[in-house]
């Protein structure tokens, strides 16, 4: 068993890596330069040594002072060709890096726009934008900087190498005893350190997920005085990020010193056995040769180092790449079938919805909805009533499709739903929630989300049914003015009638009505049922009430409970058969049984 799970986990890590550098040979051209310019100047800085050689050997047997002036005209010209290629490199790396950056951001965020509701119901929208910002971040860092620069270093590696050898074969043995020890020490700090960078990425998204928290409930916070609470559950969060990441680091403390004191000394091996040779005199070994040698030596042991200092990145650039291919692998819960098609609608005819023995669960708890029936006409009002948890919500999120049945099936005018494209589903429908969302920018950017093309006259007309007129031409810029995030220069109540202008506006044939009303005062309520009965009209709409007030004049009254319609029909038949609606609206008003024959006249 332990076995498998170390399989899976390298696994794991290799994949990780693969579909980095997937995204990198996207662009092979730019990937393809930066290892060109990568070789050129490691070809020019091993010249280096060779020319330091060259020099002291050539002065050795002429003692002309000329060779040492020529020598260092050309050591300098190396330098400058160099340092030229790294400009270049630097700058193509940069572009290729960016280029990548953009595109896994770009995954990432079409990926979260294709996930269900029910992805977001399990999960944080801060740690979502921690791993959209952080950890792709990450991922930059280490895995493609990784990728450049550990390419780079071991084109040096090899280009040395093969110059220590064709200089001095035995000298050259000596040059890698240290490398197995520093393979084996960094096969171990990069096996335990991964999980370790993991565990500091989670946390970190802790944190996040706190801010963005405080951030939205700012105005409760400040209300309710909860400053102090905040700032001990933020300083919680941090303490434990900050223990997390020392925990990390400190591995590296003991991991870097240890590698660097083998490197030194393997170096020292080199200096003394080479001062034997060369001491000895049988090995036919020339100061310059030596002096040579070292500095090859000492080059050699820099791109060692970097690749185990980049493995210290690549610990955490794994950790940081798991999570955010886990967002990139998440499955689709609510998916479009290969043969989904468009509704072609009868305008006349309406939508009509249809639940056939429809059952619906959510994660980790019982049934909602069990074998439910329900028809909702075409061009009617269908209201749904009962008690908070009956299923009211679920029945209107399974309409919209916004998740899909456990079992049974839902019809849109005798079309199962989920052979229907999520385009199509989605322009012919209107929803109008409880809590409305506004994006920050303008009245108009907001209204004109589902009809771009909208002129102004069409604008000030949805405007003026929605009963929203009258204080939008009392701002400052009319409708071009700014909202901020979420509307929040708004009340509650022009929020609310703004998102039925953007609903007229857009025109469904099918409309959702989800406690439009339940938040807001007498008076703005009168003004928001009027934009209501507008934005009714002509259309197939399911209102979820708690009020039983608003929807008297609805033209089918269905009660849920327990997941089932346990009686349906107008207010007045339901007030008549004296069960369970006309219990509620008894408990709503002032109204009792005896009297139920006055109200019906």
């Amino acid at each position: 068993m332990h076995g498998n799970k170390n399989s899976a986990q390298s696994s794991s890590k290799a994949n990780t890596i693969l579909r980095v550098t997937r995204y990198l040979f996207r662009y092979k051209s730019l990937f393809a330069g930066t290892l060109l310019f990568a070789a050129t100047m490691t070809l020019l800085e091993i010249s280096v040594p060779l020319a330091i050689q060259s020099i002291f050997d050539k002065i050795e047997d002429s003692g002309s002072i000329e060779v040492l002036w020529r020598g260092i005209t050309i050591i300098a010209l190396l330098y400058i060709g160099s340092e030229v290629f790294n400009c270049l490199r630097i700058r193509i790396n940069n572009t290729l890096e960016q280029k990548v950056l953009l595109d896994m951001r770009s995954d990432l965020h079409s990926q979260l726009l294709r996930l269900s509701v029910s992805f977001y119901d399990q999960r944080k929208s801060g740690e979502l934008a921690s791993r959209v910002i952080e950890d792709v971040a990450a991922v930059e860092r280490a895995l493609l900087d990784g990728t450049e620069q550990g390419l780079g270093a071991l084109l040096k590696i090899v280009g040395i190498s093969t110059a220590l050898f064709f200089m001095q074969p035995t000298l050259a043995l000596c040059v890698f005893l240290p490398v197995p020890i520093l393979l084996v020490v960094g096969v171990l700090y990069s096996k335990r350190s991964r999980t370790v960078w993991k565990i500091v990425r989670e946390s970190a998204s802790d944190l996040n997920s706190l801010i963005v928290e405080d951030i939205q409930g700012n105005r409760l916070i400040q209300s309710f005085g909860l400053q102090d609470r905040e700032k001990a559950r933020f300083a919680k969060k941090a303490e434990d990020l900050k223990e997390k990441n020392i925990k990390a680091m400190f591995r590296w403390a003991y991991y870097s010193p240890a590698t660097t004191l083998v490197t030194k000394l393997g170096f020292l091996s080199i200096v003394a056995i080479g001062g034997y040779m060369v001491f000895q005199n049988d090995y036919d070994l020339s100061i310059g040769t030596l002096i040579a040698f070292f500095l090859l030596a000492n080059m050699l042991y820099q791109p060692i180092a970097q690749l185990h200092g980049l493995n210290h990145l690549l610990a955490a650039g794994r950790a940081s790449g798991e999570r955010v291919f886990e967002i990139l692998d998440s499955p689709i819960e609510v998916p479009e079938s290969p043969q989904a098609k468009s509704l072609d609608l009868n305008e006349e005819q309406g939508i009509h919805i249809e639940f056939k023995n429809a059952s619906f669960k959510y994660p980790e708890r019982n049934s909602v909805l069990s074998n439910l029936n329900l028809s909702i006409a075409p061009n009617k009002i269908t209201a749904l009533v009962g008690h908070t948890g009956a299923g009211k919500t679920t029945i209107a999120n399974l309409a919209m499709r916004t998740y899909d049945v456990s079992s049974g099936s839902v019809h849109v005018s005798g079309i199962d739903i989920r052979e229907i494209s999520h385009k199509s589903l989605n322009e012919q429908i209107g929803y109008v929630s409880q809590d409305p969302f506004l994006f920050d920018g303008s009245i108009r950017d907001n209204l004109i989300l589902g009809k771009p093309e909208a002129s102004d006259a069409m604008i000030w007309d949805a405007l003026n049914k929605a009963s929203a007129l009258e204080f939008v031409q009392g701002l400052p810029d009319g409708m071009d003015t700014r909202i901020g995030e979420k509307g929040i220069r708004l009340s509650q109540g022009e929020k609310q009638r703004i998102t039925i202008a953007r609903v007229l506006l857009k025109n469904p044939p099918f409309v959702v009505l989800d406690e439009a009303t339940a938040s807001v005062d007498t008076i703005t309520e009168k003004k928001i049922q009027n934009a209501l009965d507008h934005l009714a009209n002509q259309r197939t709409v399911l209102v979820i009430a708690h009020r039983l007030s608003t929807v008297k004049k609805a033209d089918h009254i269905a009660v849920v409970e327990k997941g089932r319609v346990i009686e349906s029909g107008t207010h007045q038949y339901l007030l008549n058969k004296n069960e369970t609606y006309a219990k509620l609206w008894q408990y709503q008003s002032d109204w009792i049984p005896e009297k139920a024959s006055e109200h019906s006249n």
